[in-house]
């Protein structure tokens, strides 16, 4: 009985990690799959709309898409390499797929460092900003980004990747493959630097709309002479909205940086508790790159109309309009009587 009773045990825990396993990879894929979706909808919808095209604050917002889309894209390619362990298999992952999908998180911080600094510049001098920003400007600053991220990552994934055995090790998350001192600096320079920066700018910007509220309040004698130096109701509607964009990324990353660095996630020693906890992190990690379109719409009128309008959500427009000609034809019916 006490064999039997261990054999079950012990198969049960089998099932049990089994079932955990595939539910795991069920929850990643279909993440995924909405990052995907909701990042390419974000980018039909500023390619589209005209007055979301032209604005140069934009053209951030469709970089940063375009990084949490790829994403959603390499997501499901690096969790198939997990389920092997082929040597050529993991180094052609480390390359093709690890190393831009490392970029992909750097790339989409940087470019949030970088609206960051352009909505100080809009806010705190809206003149200079008016006369010297531009959509030109604002793609070859994403593009410098795109270069440097991708180049860094890839060189450093593909020589720290290649000295990895599959037999021997199974790296699941970056502090698997980089050295120590190399994760350290990485996350210190890829993740805290550009975090902090966000957090000085919005913090700066905030007291700058603060106290230019409270000016106007106290002084409206030169009402016109200040209002040519005052940010316009868009520009502190767009930055309200990425300050919220900021606040979900740190809700996001700040336990990813906390937990992760504790243990490898496929050491056979690495507590059970963890391997649960690091997958939580990571959910809410990679929801990150799907809630963005989610604020925009929330926050921003003309998002949430080019949303709109892209989806097809006419429901309300033909009911109004179906009402429209129905009030017609009862006008002409009763005449006629």
């Amino acid at each position: 009985m006490e064999y039997n009773s261990t054999t079950t045990s012990r198969l049960n825990n089998l099932i049990l990690n089994q079932v955990y396993e595939y539910g795991r990879q069920f929850v990643y894929f279909s993440e995924g799959i909405v990052i995907i979706i909701a990042n390419i909808l974000t980018l039909i919808v500023v390619i589209r709309t005209k007055k979301l095209r032209d604005v140069p604050a934009n053209t951030f917002i469709m970089s940063l898409a375009c990084a949490d889309g790829m994403i959603g894209v390499l997501l499901p390619a690096i969790i198939l390499t997990l389920l092997t362990y082929d040597q050529n298999i993991w180094i052609v992952s480390a390359c093709i797929f690890r190393g831009p999908y490392y970029a992909m998180f750097s790339i989409s911080l940087s470019t949030l460092l970088a609206i960051a600094i352009d909505r100080y510049v809009a806010v705190v001098h809206p003149l200079i900003y008016k006369m010297q920003m531009t959509v030109t400007i604002a793609r070859f600053t994403c593009i410098g980004i795109w270069l440097l991220q991708l180049a860094l990552w890839e060189t450093l994934t593909c020589y720290y990747g290649l000295q990895i055995s599959v037999q021997n090790d199974r790296p699941a998350a970056a502090h698997d493959i980089f050295p120590g001192i190399s994760f350290f600096f990485l996350s210190q320079v890829e993740i805290l630097l550009p975090v902090i920066g966000n957090l000085i700018l919005y913090l700066a910007i905030y007291i700058k709309l603060r106290r230019r509220a409270a000016v106007s309040v106290s002084s409206t004698s030169n009402q016109n002479s200040s209002n040519a130096n005052q940010p316009s109701a868009k520009t502190k509607s767009f930055t309200k909205m990425m300050a919220l964009v900021l606040g979900y990324l740190l809700l996001a990353w700040l336990p990813y940086y906390i937990i992760i660095p504790l243990y490898k996630v496929n050491n056979p020693a690495t507590p059970i508790w963890y391997v649960y906890m690091y997958d939580v992190v990571s959910i809410v990690l990679y929801s990150n790159s799907f809630v963005n379109p989610v604020i925009y719409s929330w926050q921003n009128r003309d998002f949430r109309e080019a949303y709109a309008k892209i989806l097809k959500v006419k429901t309300r427009v033909r009911s109004s309009a179906d009402r429209t000609t129905n009030n017609r034809t009862i006008v002409v019916t009763s005449s006629n009587m």
